[in-house]
């Protein structure tokens, strides 16, 4: 097959882009031809072509045209001609926000396409209203009332618009529409079953919507850990208490950084926790952990690259993962398990499908820091049910969340697709 991957940045920057890391050298090694369409190409090297496939085999096409919402008619023009050269058998669209882009592609060929999160269907990005309660509305009129009548959600609302009236009506005619072009899809996939109800909620077909779990390679030779900046060696250096690692995006309210530091509060003996990240919010959570006493325990890395992290999952004895929003799947959970290491977490979105409360780790119930804190004291008191957690979690990853099956099943998708 002749597969167009289309996202939107070639080169590591996130989850999308780990995932491509992997799907498309995947793709080549099984014999199949791909070209990557893309927004900006930031690593030419970004995947090395395996043993044995062609050199023509990976083409990296880069459009700085795609970018945005829309593209002025001569650009739509120059992509569909590009798509008339290159003749794909499918498209798999992973991630992009191109509404003529993507019609473009569902206009010469079948597309899959993934959905990562809560953007294709919600003008806020995240199903998080601004009052700090999730939304559970499908996109619509109900959006426009609430930003008119009570300001709007946390990245759909006035204050944001300055005074241009007529913006959300601009932007809410730009989703439906790309709403109804990825209900053209062959079929369209999703990581979570929480995000599939997300997905049927919104109009699409249940035989066209289905889950394709992610997977990770933490834990592997082409995820490695690496040398960790001084001042982090230096805390660790520091007592024999147990560590709690929380990676975490430094913003608010959707990843609840908040709540865990009040959770550390309330713990009534010593720990040690390691929060890495960056984010607007750092230095207000900073300033946080002075007010709730816990900054000497509690130790903030900045921004951290993928060797940092994963030499973090190694050390640390559990990990917390405090998001109150509705992760769509939360990677963060199967790279713990990855490294045998139990987890703490909210009750939220596709976290269950992972987390099971009392064999790999605890579910406690949203904002609730008193229940963070009580799951957190118990793995803190017993190493002996910290290494068994993390000994089920291993093995439950290994069940279900496999690189090899996701693959296959993805291979399988696409040629159906192709017909």
């Amino acid at each position: 097959m002749h597969i167009l991957f289309f996202i939107d940045t070639w080169g590591l920057i996130g989850g999308t882009e780990r995932h491509a890391a992997v799907v498309v050298p995947a793709l080549l090694e099984r014999g199949h031809r791909v070209t990557v369409l893309c927004r900006e190409n930031q690593d030419p090297d970004f995947v090395q072509r395996p043993q044995g496939a062609a050199e023509a085999s990976l083409e990296i096409l880069e459009m700085p045209e795609v970018a945005g919402l829309e593209m002025w008619k001569p650009s739509v023009r120059d992509l569909h001609r590009q798509l008339r050269r290159l003749k794909p058998d499918v498209a798999f669209l992973s991630a992009s926000r191109n509404v003529d882009a993507m019609e473009c592609l569902a206009d010469v060929m079948p597309v899959v396409r993934y959905v990562h999160d809560h953007t294709l269907f919600c003008p806020s990005h995240n199903k998080y209203r601004e009052d700090g309660e999730l939304c559970s509305d499908p996109m619509g009129l109900v959006c426009l009332e609430r930003y008119w009548t009570k300001g709007g959600c946390v990245c759909f609302k006035q204050d944001r618009h300055y005074n241009r009236l007529l913006q959300p009506l601009r932007e809410m005619q730009l989703k439906l529409r790309e709403l109804e072009v990825a209900k053209r899809c062959a079929k369209v996939l999703t990581n979570s079953h929480y995000m599939r109800k997300e997905l049927l909620q919104v109009g699409f077909l249940p035989e066209r919507t289905d889950v394709l779990y992610y997977f990770t390679q933490s834990n592997t030779p082409a995820q490695p850990a690496g040398p960790l900046p001084d001042e982090t060696e230096a805390f660790l250096a520091q007592t024999g208490v147990p560590l709690v690692f929380t990676p975490a995006r430094l913003t608010l309210p959707d990843k609840g950084v908040d709540y865990l530091l009040t959770a550390f509060h309330y713990l009534g003996r010593p720990f040690k926790a390691v929060i890495a990240g960056s984010g607007p919010d750092e230095d207000w959570l900073r300033q946080k952990a002075r007010d709730e006493g816990v900054a000497d325990s509690v130790h903030f890395t900045s921004w951290l690259g993928s060797t940092g992290i994963e030499a973090l999952y190694e050390r640390c004895d559990f990990v917390v993962c405090p998001s109150i929003w509705n992760e769509p799947f939360g990677l963060v959970g199967i790279e713990a398990m990855a490294h045998q290491k139990p987890i703490v977490a909210f009750r939220v979105g596709g976290i269950p499908e992972w987390l099971e409360d009392g064999v790999n780790g605890y579910l406690c119930e949203r904002k609730d820091p008193v229940g963070m804190m009580r799951a957190i004291e118990k793995l803190l008191d017993d190493d002996g049910e910290r290494r068994a957690m993390g000994q089920r979690g291993h093995e439950l990853m290994h069940e279900r969340f496999p690189r090899q099956a996701h693959v296959d099943r993805l291979e399988t998708i696409l040629a159906d697709a192709a017909g």
